[in-house]
């Protein structure tokens, strides 16, 4: 017996060696350091396409900031998302992770400025995102490099969504890409599904905004009543009487810009003969500086400049049916739609009702 029982103490290191080995082999966690984050909860979130989530865990930042949560389990591929106090951040994982370790202030984590250990998944999604915050898009068309920069078809499918899904109707056919790459990755997974059935929503909802869009000459053209810089409201039924082009661009469309010099020499010249310009801007929320300078640098200098800082979400580019900027419209004297979209000749539609 007293054989056995030296025999059994001597196996216990070796057990607890072989315990502890499989005990890390088998550890999963997303831990870290946030600077500034003293005592701030983090919560950690399997996302999907169509915004629902599931809770895996929570945890408390110590005093430095530094945080775990642990799984019992293997990380699935998948979007996750980490909230620190009120900021938060989307990223990618690939299901290869074990322990990922996030080192960042609370600043600007959620411009995914972090340096990340242990997902190359993650690290490659975050460099993609700083980049565009870093460089900012002037058009849709942009977008595609940056999606084709995705380390997997689940990536790529995300920033699909994220840049492309405000102004969907005009990629479709990179979404089914899309769709058709990641139910290859992932079949049978709500990833796969979800998309498919988001691609299927923005199917009916073009079909639903080209049959009700309706904006065509002869039409009176629907009020728009917004604010300008100022917050003075202005709005377009206070310009009949006069010939308006309605012009829909925002600050960062480039093509829009190319296309202010033209606008700017046609209103100078008719302006005394009753020629106004109505300027509806699809500028974001955090971009109202930056149309109040492009105003400025591109010598618009007519009065009726507005918007409602909501970029795509812009309720009377909504109304008119733009999916695309720039996009023109010239009303009449009575306030009816004379020619949509006169780009190159505009002049001699402006002549035609002047």
């Amino acid at each position: 017996m007293n054989k056995l029982k030296s025999l059994f103490l001597l196996l216990l290191p070796v057990f607890a060696v072989l315990n502890a080995c499989d005990s890390q082999a088998n550890s999963h966690a997303i831990k870290g350091t946030i600077t500034g984050a003293s005592n701030l909860q983090v919560t950690l979130d399997l996302a999907h396409f169509d915004r629902s989530t599931v809770s895996l865990g929570k945890a408390t930042c110590d005093a430095n900031g530094a945080f775990e949560i642990k799984s019992e389990k293997p990380w699935d591929e998948g979007l996750y998302r980490l909230k620190v106090g009120a900021k938060q951040v989307y990223f990618i994982m690939n299901g290869k992770e074990t322990i990922v370790d996030i080192t960042a202030d609370i600043n600007t984590i959620d411009r995914m400025e972090m340096q990340v250990n242990g997902s190359e998944t993650m690290t490659c999604y975050a460099g993609i995102i700083k980049d565009l915050i870093a460089k900012q898009l002037k058009a849709p068309e942009e977008a595609k490099g940056y999606i084709q920069r995705g380390c997997t078809p689940l990536m790529q499918a995300f920033l699909t969504t994220q840049l492309l899904g405000q102004n969907a109707a005009p990629f479709m056919a990179d979404f089914k890409t899309q769709e058709k790459a990641l139910s290859a990755a992932m079949p049978g997974t709500k990833y796969a599904s979800d998309f498919t059935s988001m691609i299927a929503r923005l199917e009916t909802q073009q079909t639903q905004q080209q049959g009700g869009e309706g904006i065509t000459v002869g039409m009176p053209a629907p009020e728009i009543s917004l604010p300008d810089p100022s917050g003075k409201v202005r709005t377009l039924s206070s310009l009949k009487g006069k010939v308006v082009l309605l012009d829909f661009w925002a600050s960062w469309c480039g093509p829009c810009r190319k296309a202010n010099p033209h606008v700017v020499e046609v209103y100078n010249k008719y302006k005394s003969k009753g020629f106004d310009v109505f300027s509806v801007s699809l500028d974001k929320q955090d971009g109202k500086q930056k149309w109040i300078e492009a105003i400025k640098q591109d010598g618009l200098v007519w009065n009726n400049h507005v918007s409602d800082l909501k970029f795509w979400e812009s309720a009377p580019a909504g109304v008119y049916g733009v999916r695309s900027i720039p996009k023109t419209f010239l009303i009449g004297k009575d306030g009816k739609i004379v020619a949509v979209n006169p780009r190159d000749n505009l002049e001699a539609e402006l002549l035609k009702v002047l």
